[in-house]
């Protein structure tokens, strides 16, 4: 720290630096650049940084020599001092410390700071060294993630390398995709191969000489641009090289919306099989959407176990697919042709929370047409002032209940409510959902309070039965010819 303002940075490396005055900024070639340049600019000040195009080995720093930063071309963020720059009122975490925003996006930036931004010349950097310090080795920063509705707040904290060192052993499991290696597959079967984007027409031609005669590829057009990947080309490859197209976007990072379409990228898995295809399946990554899918093909149709499909794609493609995900969806189609019925047994966890006040020393108990059709209570745990919780695994459906507070039975005006036929108004929950060819944009169920956990298990032999026909439904329901809901 100098003169009450603090730089540290990990994996990202400090390319320029400027004044409030906006004459541009100087180059920072190292860290003595980047002492000088805090020692020399007075006030304000705007940084220009860039990013390791994959984490950078943090717990190396204290075993390495020099600090050997490798950038990730494009990912370069917007960090500044100045607030005068800045769109949205962001405020320091600590006033103590003069404090830095890191901005990924120019809706952040105010008109002059896009200006000071779009003047500067951004050269691609090359590998960067910086001498070790010791005495700049001893803190890390941490930065919270950004929301993405209103204002964004980057905050900053430090801590013992040794204990971020310790941090990462525990999680050295995680995956990071690393765009610069190129399009990265495994062979799952004899027909179906999973991995990572296609980047050019080279990768086609590769997929090609494998004889995959298909691909079925959850990215979508903007996700494809954001990574710099051309389509048209690709496009024209598969299309000279005879190899089906086929794009069914899936948001990344999103459980709801893979829960809702993943029934229907199995059905085009399956149809695309029955064809006799060689099928790809891919999107950005080749860990998240395209494994899941694989996966649920393997539960579904092959009739294999979740654990041993998880267990046999995840052995085979260094992934990691939304299993929860999975289950979500698995539940929604057998519910697609239960017709409603609640009998068999639970599929979810349910948490539901009295948190309308009562009485001191006065209990509560939540009833219900799953408690034996009203007949019996359940007593709710006091978690804190006026919240008390009941949780009940119940099966996938429609359910109405109310709360015993102090003897006088009561519906909860802060959860959704229904009038039954005798005009009682009673709370009312849906539980997990119906799987659709057509997936609604409209909300997936009743949002309150009240928290829904997916269970896991082992299915029943009925359950099977109905999970494998649901499944078909979806699929038969593709046209083959167009690959598109009939």
């Amino acid at each position: 720290m100098l003169r009450g303002q603090k730089i540290i940075m990990v994996g990202d490396t400090l390319k320029k630096a400027s004044d409030a005055s906006g004459d541009g900024f100087k180059d920072i070639r190292n860290l003595n650049d980047a002492e000088k340049m805090l020692v020399d600019i007075v006030g304000t000040l705007s940084l220009v940084l860039e990013r390791p195009f994959a984490p950078y080995p943090i717990q190396q720093l204290h075993l390495d020599i020099d600090y050997d930063i490798l950038f990730n071309k494009g990912k370069v963020p917007f960090a500044t001092w100045n607030v005068t720059l800045l769109a949205s009122r962001l405020q320091p975490f600590n006033r103590h410390f003069n404090t830095g925003f890191a901005i990924f996006s120019p809706r952040f930036l105010t008109p002059p700071g896009c200006m000071l931004l779009l003047s500067q010349d951004r050269k691609e950097g090359s590998e960067f060294k910086l001498q070790n310090n010791k005495n700049h080795a001893g803190e890390v920063a941490g930065i919270c993630s950004e929301e993405n509705i209103g204002d964004v707040e980057w905050a900053f904290g430090s801590f013992p390398l040794e204990e971020y060192v310790k941090a990462l052993e525990r999680a050295k499991s995680e995956l990071y995709y690393n765009h610069s290696l190129g399009m990265q597959y495994s062979k799952i079967t004899e027909q179906i191969y999973v991995g990572s984007c296609m980047q050019s027409g080279s990768d086609v031609q590769k997929l090609s000489n494998m004889g995959v005669t298909a691909v079925l590829n959850f990215q979508s057009e903007s996700e494809r641009s954001n990574w710099g990947i051309n389509s048209q080309p690709i496009n024209d490859s598969c299309h000279n090289s005879n190899i089906l197209m086929v794009n069914y976007p899936i948001r990344e990072v999103d459980s709801v919306d893979l829960r809702k379409k993943l029934p229907f990228c199995v059905g085009l898995l399956l149809r695309l099989l029955r064809k006799n295809h060689r099928i790809y399946v891919t999107c950005t990554t080749g860990f998240d959407r395209s494994p899941a899918c694989v996966i649920a093909y393997l539960h579904w149709i092959q009739d294999l176990a979740l654990q041993a499909a998880y267990n046999f794609v995840t052995g085979l493609h260094t992934c990691r697919p939304d299993r929860p995900a999975i289950v979500w969806a698995t539940w929604d189609l057998i519910a697609m042709v239960e017709n409603g019925k609640i009998d068999g047994p639970p599929t979810h966890v349910v948490n539901f929370v009295w948190n309308n006040g009562c009485r001191e020393g006065e209990e509560i108990y939540l009833v219900g047409d799953f408690t034996n059709n009203w007949k019996e209570s359940v007593k709710a745990s006091h978690k804190g002032g006026s919240r008390y919780e009941a949780q009940i695994r119940l099966r996938h459906g429609k359910y109405t209940y109310k709360f015993v507070v102090g003897g006088q039975w009561r519906h909860s005006t802060s959860l959704p409510t229904e009038r039954d036929e005798h005009g009682n108004v009673n709370n009312v929950i849906r539980i997990g959902d119906v799987a659709r060819v057509r997936p609604s944009p409209n909300e997936l169920q009743i949002r309150d309070p009240t928290i829904v956990k997916v269970i896991e298990r082992q299915l029943t032999e009925d359950e099977r039965f109905m999970l494998a026909f649901a499944a078909r439904r979806i699929a038969f329901a593709i046209c083959p010819i167009k690959l598109a809901p009939k």
